[in-house]
């Protein structure tokens, strides 16, 4: 049986989210001193995985956090890069971070005997294989220094980003049999392991109940391995500030640490250091080194098996109203700003998302539950944009994707599950759901959405918001400035997304601006 690991609390990442703030590559090193001496986090995550990231970025930080501050990489405060995927983007990139990871080591031990990097992130996690042969590259690597520079490290750990649905309720099996095949692989089980979970990613494919649900599995899931195993395991989890990708804020902190107990560290992205109010984030990371990790919530088996039938449900009721939007969020997302570098989204250099396997989930749930979600599936995949674009996108038409599905998902559940079952999801599963849809509820406007809308979707997503008003006595009333904007916007947004053209570079430019002070005024851009 484990004992509990002390591992970081908050971790800064380079999520593109800031409405309010573009950082250049060049300016990150100089962000991950802030991130420290500012708003004290106690972790900041270089990020390679679809970004145009120097190479050298992690040595820089090493450098700039030895050089300039009292602080001991390793110690005080934890580097740990996310590396690209081998297998969704390139291989010949991972290697080059993991040496990258060697070199910062190197140039860290000439000051301390303390190691710098001990952990990297894995994106897109899906397989043991995919886990293993990461770890076996990074052993591979260090044993190369090694013999090419007499760089001598331990080798760091890896630690699995898993981001889809179908991956996230099997999160447990996946950490558990990765965990007996690196002792077959490596000889010894590391003693300790962090799993990174991904809400954002989760909620564009099943929509936002079915990931918050998904997520609570797995927290669920990994934290029973603690008494199962040598191994001392922990939790990331990674929110956005918006309820769509897990409402990580300040004003929803209380909200937000009861629903996911059983978190050890959670990430401290864009939006929330540089969009919300001074203090903000500097308030929620110290209530995080208060708080974190607590008791994790226990679910029996009969509530998992009625945790993966309302994934289910929701899931499929979301997927189609989804498919049928694709091309406008598609077109919307692409005059969002980018706020980051980031590398083209597809191509050899690039990297593109591919629609989750959802077998595994199909076989989870009920029979016709699952025949229900397997059809509304679509059959090629829509190569949506990433999440925080997609989820900007659908708040710039007045749609916030929280209510996408979600309303006629209840009403089926409650045909399907039975009464009982809808009240255990509102009081027990997702206590906060009333909370998200409230806050989302000041950014919804049907009459502007309608104007993206086919009829039958128009009558679909209706239908969504009329029983959520009626089961939650939402106040539908979009902020003043917010709906003026998007009154405003109506016939560049139409243009750009129904008709497909060209537009002229300084209309573009206005939409563009328009776009993102709507972000400003949700503090988030998605």
């Amino acid at each position: 049986m484990s004992r509990k690991a002390t591992y970081p609390k908050v971790i800064c990442t380079q999520h593109p989210d800031s409405a309010s703030k573009y950082i250049a590559t060049q300016e990150e090193p100089e962000e991950a001193i802030e991130a420290a001496l500012v708003f004290g986090c106690d972790e900041y995550m270089p990020d390679y995985e679809g970004k145009a990231t120097p190479y050298h970025q992690n040595v820089q930080i090493i450098s700039k956090l030895i050089e300039e501050t009292d602080l001991v990489p390793g110690k005080d405060i934890f580097i740990t890069p996310r590396a690209p995927s081998a297998v969704q983007e390139n291989r010949f990139r991972q290697l080059m971070v993991m040496m990258s990871i060697a070199e910062a080591n190197h140039g860290a031990l000439e000051y301390s005997d303390i190691q710098a990097i001990n952990e990297f992130v894995h994106p897109m996690t899906g397989t043991v294989k995919e886990i293993l042969d990461a770890q076996q590259h990074m052993v591979d690597v260090s044993e190369l220094a090694k013999k090419e520079f007499g760089i001598s490290m331990e080798v760091p750990r890896i630690i699995p980003l898993i981001e889809d649905t179908p991956a996230l309720l099997h999160a447990k099996e996946l950490a558990e049999n990765t965990l007996l095949a690196w002792k077959e692989r490596f000889g010894t089980a590391p003693e300790k392991f962090r799993v990174f979970l991904g809400k954002s990613d989760s909620a564009l494919s099943f929509g936002h109940v079915a990931s918050t649900l998904s997520c609570k599995y797995a927290i669920n899931g990994i934290s029973e391995l603690d008494s199962e195993l040598d191994t001392k395991t922990g939790i990331i989890f990674g929110a956005g500030t918006l309820p769509f990708r897990g409402h990580l804020s300040l004003k929803n902190a209380e909200n937000f640490f009861r629903e996911y107990r059983g978190v050890g560290t959670i990430t401290l992205q864009s939006a929330l250091r540089y969009s919300h109010g001074k203090g903000d984030a500097e308030a929620l990371v110290r209530l995080a080194k208060e708080k974190l990790p607590e008791t994790p919530e226990v679910f029996s088996s009969e509530e998992k098996e009625e945790i993966v039938n309302l994934i289910g449900i929701f899931g499929a009721r979301y997927s189609r109203i989804i498919h049928e939007l694709s091309f406008t969020i598609n077109q919307l997302a692409g005059l969002l700003p980018q706020q980051r570098d980031r590398l083209m989204h597809m191509g050899s250099s690039g990297y593109s998302r591919s629609a989750p396997d959802i077998s595994g989930l199909i076989n989870l749930c009920r029979s016709d539950i699952g025949k229900e979600l397997n059809s509304s599936m679509p059959a090629e995949d829509l190569h949506l944009p990433r999440a925080i674009k997609f989820t900007g996108a659908l708040y710039s038409i007045g749609l916030p994707p929280e209510f996408i599905g979600t309303g006629t998902a209840l009403e089926e559940a409650r045909t399907k599950l039975g009464e009982d079952a809808c009240e255990r999801l509102l009081t027990r599963y997702f206590p906060s759901l009333a909370s998200d849809l409230n806050f989302a509820s000041g950014y919804l406007d049907l009459n502007v959405a309608s104007r993206f809308l086919s009829g039958a979707c128009l009558k679909e997503v209706s239908r969504d918001i009329e029983v959520l008003q009626d089961i939650f006595s939402l106040k539908v009333q979009p902020e003043p400035s917010y709906r003026i904007l998007l009154e405003m916007m109506q016939p560049d947004l139409l243009q750009a997304g129904n008709a497909g053209d060209c537009m002229d570079e300084e209309v573009s430019q206005l939409v563009c601006s328009t776009l993102t002070k709507m972000g400003k005024i949700r503090k988030s851009l998605g």
